[in-house]
């Protein structure tokens, strides 16, 4: 009986692995094409049963956490120029982790302003929608500054131009679309809805660059070559 359920198990865990391939490029084909469809697809989901959730995209968590899984796979597999920390940090899982909560300091910011501007009390349970929907807009922009990174390294007299223009242009479509999602799901003005997008990118690039200087603290940084 438990060899059955064992292989129940790899079961499962083999398709969702493998869905993975497939879901993947469409969640992120959706989330660049429409990212004001996807934050009310990722609130109306978590309204829904457990087993019948997101069964046209991936999870958001799952989505945002796979990209960065890739970019650090491709960053420090291809490009060699991954970052070398000493003490707890030289585990890559323990890194990839520390990038992982990183990165989802945007969506969590972004989404405790959503439940504020709903008129909502801040808790675990409305908290939840907002940071899902957040992480389906987060992932374009994260993709875009990972790529921008990995381009610098690249052994090109015009690759810090590219990088910069590719980094501009996933800034801009982030900022858009933050401001289209302020807009639409929260009704308010286009002037608020700047105010609020910027407010959100600076809180979240001030939390972030404190995080990566607290990752300091386990010891000296060198880079690959």
């Amino acid at each position: 009986m438990d060899f059955m359920n064992l292989l129940r198990s790899a079961e499962l865990l083999l398709y969702e692995v493998v869905s993975w391939l497939v879901f993947y490029p469409l969640t992120l084909w959706r989330c660049i094409r429409r990212p004001a469809a996807m934050i009310a697809y990722a609130e109306q989901e978590l309204t829904r049963p457990p087993e019948v959730q997101f069964a046209e995209a991936l999870s958001p968590p799952i989505f945002l956490f796979l990209t960065l899984v890739m970019a650090h796979m491709i960053q420090g597999g291809v490009f060699h120029n991954e970052a070398v920390f000493q003490g707890v940090l030289s585990d890559q899982r323990n890194l990839l982790i520390l990038r992982a909560v990183a990165f989802s300091l945007f969506p969590l910011l972004l989404g405790i302003q959503h439940v504020r501007l709903s008129g909502q009390v801040l808790s675990r349970q409305t908290l939840r929608p907002m940071f899902y929907a957040q992480c389906y807009v987060t992932v374009p922009f994260v993709l875009v500054l990972d790529l921008s990174l990995m381009l610098v390294s690249v052994p090109w007299a015009g690759s810090g131009i590219a990088a910069l223009a590719l980094f501009l242009l996933g800034l801009v479509w982030y900022a858009v679309a933050l401001m289209r999602g302020f807009m639409i799901h929260r009704n308010i003005s286009g002037r608020r809805a700047i105010a609020q997008t910027a407010l959100a990118m600076l809180l979240g690039t001030l939390c972030f660059l404190a995080t990566m200087m607290l990752s300091l603290l386990s010891g000296p940084v060198t880079f690959g070559d």
